[in-house]
């Protein structure tokens, strides 16, 4: 039996994507898949729920400010740099793996992440393909839909951006996709968000930018640009004297003191996200491995604790990596994930070894392969 998770942190995911990047599906049928026939019924069923940034993308200090433009240098696929001039790659044997996983192995991805809508819009094409993508702490569910999808009825009409994956060796899912969002889910979050909108903090309605404006009073700086279902304070954006007390800002919401009835946070790297408490990343993926797996029939044999498997690295994908049936780090990046996984207690797994030189893209690599094997012995192949 493993440990109970009522002293473990909850977690958070981040960012959002834009409306104005989907289209958005008020039914709850999934778009067509394009997962191998041979994947395994509901109740023998896998699926991966992989974290971005530290985790299949890494960010070598010697590409900082680097001139490269993105797409395939040698065995990298390098993103677009971010506004801070940070430079992110990952290799095209992750991507040759990801995509193993989906078509041979018969595997759903779903890639949970806290990039903001402009960087995941400008990142798709780069990207692993996924069979969802979840941002925005868990608040928002998106699907990829093709134009072979046009005549299937789930609701959606196309429109918005078009993603056209980056070509890369051995590339066999290149077919241009743009997004529906899974308004079923939209809808419950709204419930405490209130409507997704692009107004400023003073304007928007809903519990979570009540909570915002209180937190405004107090003279913290609310980083809301691109959130929908979810806001951030950041240790960098606060004024000298709130910075200095940072810490106990973050220690206090860690305990969860003083968070509203419905709401919810997290913290990482030096900032705490909040948002609805029905959100965040594991509930996210529990509402996705029901719906993806088990058709959404709320079947009990299907779980993240029978079916899920979890890359992560750091303390916001603490309490999905302890839900799953096995989790991946291929770095740490936390002291308090570095601390559960040399406890020996959960099933958390670290590819990363520095004296052999499996570091950041080949650690990436040596977590899937080993999720590969596992779900083979799994299935008995």
């Amino acid at each position: 039996m493993r440990p109970s998770l009522s002293s473990i942190v909850s977690i958070f995911i981040l960012s959002n994507i834009a409306s104005s990047v989907v289209c958005e599906t008020r039914g709850s049928k999934l778009p067509r898949a394009e997962m191998s026939e041979n994947r395994p019924n509901a109740n023998g069923g896998r699926i991966l729920f992989s974290d971005v940034d530290g985790t299949l993308v890494h960010y070598p200090a010697r590409l900082r400010g680097s001139s490269d433009g993105a797409g395939v240098h040698g065995a990298m696929m390098h993103l677009p740099p971010s506004s801070t001039g940070s430079r992110g790659v990952l290799s095209v044997e992750t991507l040759r793996l990801c995509h193993r996983l989906r078509r041979e192995g018969g595997v759903p991805v779903v890639l949970v992440s806290g990039m903001r809508a402009t960087t995941l819009s400008g990142r798709l094409p780069y990207l692993p393909r996924a069979d969802a993508y979840c941002c925005e702490s868990g608040g928002r569910i998106f699907y990829p839909r093709t134009q072979e999808d046009e005549g299937v009825d789930d609701g959606g009409e196309e429109g918005g951006t078009v993603a056209v994956p980056h070509p890369y060796p051995g590339l066999a899912d290149g077919k241009p996709f743009s997004l529906v969002e899974d308004m079923e889910w939209r809808a419950r979050i709204e419930e405490v968000a209130g409507p997704f909108d692009s107004k400023p903090i003073g304007e928007r309605d809903g519990k979570l930018w009540e909570f915002a404006r209180e937190l405004q009073k107090q003279g913290y700086k609310i980083d809301d640009r691109g959130y929908s279902a979810a806001f951030r304070v950041n240790r960098r954006h606060q004024p000298a004297e709130l910075a200095e007390t940072f810490d106990d800002f973050i220690a206090r919401y860690s305990r969860k003191e003083g968070v509203p009835n419905d709401l919810d946070c997290s913290t990482n790297l030096g900032c705490v996200d909040f948002y609805p408490s029905m959100s965040g990343k594991k509930r996210c993926a529990e509402y996705l491995v029901d719906k993806i797996l088990g058709a959404g029939r709320g079947d009990a044999e299907v779980s993240l604790e029978t079916s899920g498997y979890c890359m992560c690295d750091d303390d916001n994908d603490i309490e999905l990596a302890l839900s799953c049936r096995e989790a991946y780090l291929p770095s740490l990046t936390s002291d308090s994930m570095k601390d559960l996984v040399g406890s020996g207690k959960w099933p958390l797994f670290l590819t990363e070894d520095v004296e052999n030189g499996i570091v950041e893209t080949r650690a990436t690599e040596v977590a899937l392969e080993r999720i590969f094997s596992r779900i083979a012995e799994d299935w008995g192949e």
